[in-house]
């Protein structure tokens, strides 16, 4: 194996290890939260940390890249993150398991835009589908294993090894990076827009506390004063953006019609994901009275959507355009989560498993061409900052996807007067994400069929 296969083979591990951690965690919340002796609701928190800190501390990743070289930033963020596990395992109350989770999110946040620049830079643009296949196959693993291995761990053992896990994944992740993995650097460097960071950062967190605190986790003075701060900065930005030479999200690739799709449709999918991810497993534990290990082995079959989705995604865009394929994964997706919707404990078991399966192959199936299509005009030059903001905004609509599902839910609560174990506000908070897949299918059908046909494999597109 060589050139971009393995480079994004290693790339995966990270892919591997974060799927594997935020999967397994969420079937253990209910767990956690009852060692911790707080509500499970409340466990958003220590979700939310782990993901702002993936969010604010992304555009470090590119900054290391450059200064230090692709690899050695790689090698860097696995041995932080292994840090963060050890430091989640050892966690005895909510407050040390949210700052745990928060340093671990800071290796992660280094991982995710360095190991998909590492890709990016050693595929051709018609290789582009199959190095991200290469990137994300193998991590699906870590999806596809992490709901039933952490209910099993829950069940069986402590909801502490689930943190435990990834730490022969890092050190394996080390070896290959220094046995496969070039040591390039950019000699010249960019210059680090320290300022334009602080400002994001700040954004970032206030917008992301404000919108939690709609749900009252907040007190309302802090959600208003957090709220009218990212307003403010997000101005502010907007001013620095115009003065600043290298600015950490450049805003003018807003204006490459791919990638501002990509950007619009992507997130609204990843948003959904995010909220559908965090309800489920409350859903079928606290409502449904299914035990963790068998919520575990359901949600996997999600997983294994989005592995055949891989399989075959290839030679369906190989036969028909990219475009249609999106669309079609899209409608598959809000399909699922519509017969979800209409769940019951006394249901069989095989149609949550077919639901699940179709929820993780929809969704797949629309990102296998939303993902690539975001760098389909981007010239090389400003690939990395493409990147970055591609990055950014994907971590942080993951963060936004979990407050969804925390709105979703105490919206139907309040409709329904339903308390936490009531089937009826989890079945309308499904109800709501399906109407919203909708307008993901809609963004989808904007794709100019010229610019991301040439995301189709060489053979084929000569074929037409």
């Amino acid at each position: 194996m060589s050139g971009y296969r393995a480079i994004a083979l290693t790339a995966s591990i990270p892919v591997f290890m974060q799927y594997l951690d935020a999967t397994a965690i969420t079937t253990a919340l209910p767990a956690i939260a009852a060692d911790l002796r707080v509500a499970p609701i409340d466990l958003n928190v220590a979700i939310l940390a782990y993901q702002l800190a993936l969010v604010v501390f992304i555009p470090l990743g590119g900054v290391l890249a450059n200064r230090i070289g692709a690899r050695n930033a790689f090698i860097a963020s696995l041995l932080l993150f292994m840090v963060g596990a050890v430091a989640s395992a050892m966690a005895w109350s909510l407050g040390t398991l949210v700052a745990a989770r928060a340093l671990q999110g800071i290796g992660g946040a280094i991982m995710i835009p360095v190991s998909r620049l590492l890709v990016l830079r050693s595929a051709e643009r018609h290789e582009l589908i199959s190095a991200m296949n290469w990137l994300v196959i193998p991590g699906i693993v870590g999806p596809l294993i992490g709901p039933a291995l952490g209910g099993f761990l829950v069940s069986y053992a402590s909801w502490h090894m689930i943190f435990l896990v990834n730490l022969p994944m890092a050190l394996l992740g080390v070896v290959m990076s220094l046995w496969l993995v070039p040591d390039r650097r950019d000699e010249e460097g960019e210059a680090f827009d320290a300022r334009g960071t602080v400002i994001v950062a700040i954004l970032i967190v206030s917008l992301v506390i404000g919108l939690s605190g709609v749900t009252g986790q907040v007190a309302p003075a802090v959600t208003i004063a957090t709220l009218l701060v990212s307003v403010a900065t997000a101005l502010l930005y907007l001013r620095h953006h115009r003065r600043a030479e290298a600015p950490i999200i450049d805003l003018t690739l807003w204006a490459i019609p791919s990638f501002r799709l990509s950007m619009l449709s992507g997130t609204l999918i990843r948003c959904l994901f995010g909220a559908h991810a965090f309800l489920l497993p409350l859903w079928f534990q606290l409502a449904m009275g299914f035990e963790a290990a068998k919520t575990g082995v359901m949600l996997a079959a999600g997983t294994v959507g989005v592995l055949v989705s891989r399989l075959v995604g290839g030679p369906l865009i190989a036969r028909s355009h990219p475009r249609s394929v999106s669309v079609g994964g899209g409608i598959v997706f809000a399909l699922s989560l519509l017969g979800t919707a209409f769940l019951r404990a006394d249901l069989p078991l095989p149609l949550f498993y077919l639901l699940i399966f179709g929820q993780g192959f929809g969704l797949a199936l629309a990102m296998l061409v939303i993902g690539p299509a975001a760098y389909v005009e981007v010239p090389a030059e400003r690939m990395a900052a493409a990147t970055g903001f591609y990055s950014t905004v994907q971590q942080l609509t993951l963060s936004l996807g979990v407050i969804t599902g925390v709105w979703s839910l105490a919206a139907m609560r309040w409709l329904t007067h339903a308390t936490p174990y009531d089937n009826r506000a989890y079945a309308g908070s499904m109800l709501l994400l399906a109407l919203l897949a909708l307008g993901a299918v809609m963004l989808n059908r904007r794709f100019e069929p010229d610019a991301i046909v040439s995301l189709r494999p060489v053979r084929a597109a000569r074929g037409d």
